[in-house]
């Protein structure tokens, strides 16, 4: 059976420039695609994609799902705090404030 919330969820790590490359990567590709289905920067994007991270991290496992939940991770993250502060993260505005909350 699958551990959908494995026991290091929320310790991420990069052990390179590497790592750092692709994560940063992961991070640019998923933000596109999903950005027209839950929206960027906002609490509820930040908190789908914090979410997702730890799921396909513990799905994944190994390197491959620590580097994968790193990304979402790190894209969740920034999503809240630009939330939080009412930073908008897209050209359009709409797609990115639609549904913020």
């Amino acid at each position: 059976m699958v551990d959908l919330i494995p026991k290091n969820t929320g310790k991420f790590q990069a052990s390179g420039i590497g790592d750092a490359l692709i994560i940063g990567g992961i991070k640019v590709v998923e933000e596109r695609a999903l950005t027209s289905i839950i929206g960027n920067g906002t609490l509820k994007s930040g908190a789908i994609k914090l979410a997702g991270g730890a799921v396909l991290s513990g799905i994944i496992g190994g390197k491959a799902g620590n580097l994968a939940g790193s990304a979402f991770a790190i894209d969740g993250m920034e999503d809240i705090v630009n939330g939080i502060l009412g930073v908008s993260t897209s050209s359009s505005s709409t797609t990115a404030n639609a549904d913020a909350w």
